[in-house]
C-alpha cells in the first residue's frame, strides 16, 4: 500500500538529495530583500538550511509532521536551528500576524493546490503577509509529461528505485508512484512505496493568478538564472511584487 510521500521524509530526501539548482535563485532574493524570509512548503528544510547558512532568519511553514521533524533535525545538526522557526499550518489559512520582506514557495510547492479556490486562498494569504515593498517568489516545472505508466528505474545508494506516472490532462493532475527496493544484511528485499500528487500550471495561468491576487508586478523567468522564457525551459521561476519597481 502506497502512502503520501510527505509522510516518508527519509525517502523524500533520498529522491531529492542532489538537487541544488534553485539555491542561487532563492539565496539572491533573500540577500536582496533581507529577512526574515517566509518559506511556504518548507518540506524537510532543503532550501531552509541553505538560507540559514547564508545568515538569514526563516519562518518555515510546513503542514507535514514528518517533514518538519526531519527539517528541524537537519537544522539542529548544522547548529542553525536558532535561525529557523517552524510553523505547522496550511498556507490557505495562514495568519501569523506579521509581515515579511520576502515570501518564497520553492520546489513546486504551489502544485499541491488543485482547486482554483485553494490557489486563490493561498496566494491571498501569502500576499497578506508581505510588507508594502515585499515580494513573493515561486517556481513550477514546465509540464512536459511522458507516456502514461512508463517505468523509470535507477540504482541509488540504498537500493533500486522505480518510478512511474499517470496523467490526467483534463484535471492537469500528475500522480507519481515511487517504489524503493532495498536489501537488508540477510538478503531480504524490503519495499517502501510513496505517492506524490501534483496539479501542474501553465505559464499564463499562474501569472494571471498572481495578478488576480493583487500583485502589482509579475515577472516570469525561463529558469533559475533569470533568463527569458524559451521553448527549452524546464522550469518557470516567478517573482511577484507588491508594488511597482523602477
Amino acid at each position: 500500500m502506497s502512502g503520501d510521500l510527505y509522510g516518508d521524509a527519509e525517502l523524500y530526501d533520498l529522491l531529492h538529495e542532489g538537487y541544488r539548482d534553485d539555491f542561487p535563485f532563492y539565496r539572491r532574493l533573500a540577500d536582496d530583500h533581507g529577512g526574515p524570509v517566509l518559506e511556504i512548503g518548507a518540506g524537510s528544510g532543503r532550501v531552509t538550511l541553505e538560507l540559514a547558512r547564508c545568515g538569514h532568519e526563516v519562518v518555515a511553514v510546513e503542514p507535514a509532521v514528518a517533514m518538519r521533524e526531519r527539517g528541524d533535525a537537519r537544522l539542529s545538526a548544522a547548529g542553525l536551528d536558532d535561525r529557523v522557526t517552524w510553523v505547522a499550518a496550511d498556507v490557505r489559512e495562514l495568519a501569523l500576524g506579521t509581515r515579511f520582506p520576502l515570501a518564497i514557495a520553492p520546489f513546486h510547492a504551489l502544485m499541491h493546490l488543485e482547486r482554483l479556490e485553494d490557489q486563490d486562498a493561498a496566494l491571498q494569504a501569502i500576499r497578506s503577509h508581505l510588507r508594502p515593498t515585499g515580494a513573493f517568489a515561486t517556481d513550477v516545472y514546465v509540464p512536459r509529461i511522458g507516456p502514461d505508466g512508463a517505468v523509470r528505474g535507477e540504482r541509488t545508494r540504498v537500493g533500486d528505485l522505480w518510478t512511474f506516472q499517470t496523467h490526467d490532462p483534463v484535471g492537469q493532475i500528475v500522480v507519481t508512484e515511487h517504489r524503493l527496493d532495498a536489501m537488508d544484511a540477510e538478503g531480504n528485499v524490503h519495499r517502501r512505496a510513496a505517492t506524490l500528487r501534483q496539479r501542474y500550471f501553465q505559464r499564463f495561468e499562474l501569472e494571471r493568478a498572481l495578478r488576480s491576487a493583487g500583485f502589482a508586478e509579475v515577472r516570469v523567468h525561463g529558469g533559475f538564472d533569470r533568463g527569458p522564457v524559451t521553448a527549452a525551459a524546464t522550469s518557470w521561476a516567478f517573482v511577484a511584487r507588491m508594488g511597482s519597481v523602477t
